[in-house]
């Protein structure tokens, strides 16, 4: 597995979201220099966007193998789920959806949003439970201050001590498949943090507003708005410090190392090219497109793993009188290739 020695930066690139009257985002993650951060494998970051003329459209489509969390700086969200969950979406709520073997839902933005902003982010479950239980929950931080910077923490634990020796520090209840962190972190313009970290997890930085100075040893940086930070390997401790002007507002991200090569394709993380085909054709029966459920079997593996039958339904039942789901886009004529710490070469 490859190391980072120093910072690394990972630029933006603008995706539609929802069609034509949808919104755009800007995804980092996965990028050709990485595609992943401990398990993130999937960084979107949006807004602040003018949404009362479209915003977040996102009819059901599935996803296997992977978690999904929202997490909302302004707006919110409806999210509705094959397991039945329904829920309104906040800022600063955690909203994290386990698929497992397999999961569909869907996200709209409310009808009184008119300004949406947040991240939407990926986490790889690792080979041991990635055909495991769906499961789905929401889970609302504490806010916890200093006199130069406050911060929510969503998953893992967070210490920090600012320019003036006050500490934050805080640890979420959230429970993950393997050990992962995400933070909000804002510091006032002109004013400093100094975030202890984990040396054996990987770690990186979303800039949502403002601009940032880093330090790790001697190793330096400067991050702006939408950039993706890679921190180098064993990072202990890290020096933020927020330029004058703007408040700065990141999210910290980081986890142990997968260690794991996993390919990502459309909604599904999955370890083969076969997997994915086998997913894609079984989600495109269920929801009545191209071939019939006898001609999509579920493959064996997801049978075996999570113990379903060749009847059941591997992304389960939908709500009646909602919108109809979003089916997969076809195959590429090659073979999908695997995406480790590093992406594909190219």
């Amino acid at each position: 597995m490859s190391t980072f020695e120093d910072f690394v930066t990972l630029d933006p690139r603008e995706v539609p979201l929802g069609g034509p009257r949808g919104m755009t985002v800007h995804r980092t993650l996965p990028a050709k220099r990485t595609s992943l951060i401990g398990a993130w494998c999937f960084v979107d970051h949006f807004g602040p966007d003018d949404v009362s003329d479209g915003g977040m459209q996102v009819a059901r489509h599935p996803h296997t193998g992977l978690a999904t969390v929202s997490w909302l700086f302004e707006g919110a969200i409806t999210h509705r789920d094959s397991i039945g969950s329904h829920a309104l979406v906040r800022p600063g709520d955690v909203d994290l959806m386990v698929a497992g073997s397999g999961i569909t839902h869907s996200e709209y933005s409310v009808a009184d949003t008119t300004i949406l902003h947040g991240v939407q982010l990926w986490y790889a479950l690792p080979e041991r439970t990635r055909f495991r239980d769906q499961h789905f929950e929401v889970h609302t931080p504490p806010v916890i201050t200093t006199g130069a910077a406050r911060a929510r923490v969503g998953m893992g634990r967070l210490r920090a001590t600012d320019d003036d020796g006050a500490e934050l520090e805080d640890t979420s209840p959230v429970v993950t498949d393997t050990a992962l962190g995400m933070a909000q972190i804002e510091v006032r313009a002109g004013r400093g943090l100094s975030l202890e970290l984990d040396a054996r997890h990987e770690h990186g930085l979303l800039v949502d507003s403002g601009a940032a100075r880093l330090r790790a040893g001697e190793r330096t940086a400067s991050a702006g708005r939408r950039e993706l930070v890679v921190l180098p390997d064993a990072t202990s401790r890290l020096e933020l410090h927020a330029e004058e002007g703007e408040e700065l507002r990141v999210m910290l991200l980081s986890g142990e190392p997968l260690g794991e090569d996993i390919i990502m394709w459309w909604n599904f993380v999955a370890r083969t090219h076969e997997e994915i085909a086998a997913f894609r054709g079984r989600y495109q029966a269920e929801i009545g497109h191209e071939l019939s459920l006898d001609q999509a079997p579920i493959a064996p593996i997801v049978r075996e793993r999570a113990g379903l039958s060749a009847e059941d339904e591997q992304f389960g039942p939908f709500a009646a009188h909602t919108p109809a789901a979003l089916p997969a886009p076809m195959l590429p004529n090659g073979r999908l290739r695997s995406r480790g710490r590093h992406g594909p070469p190219g």
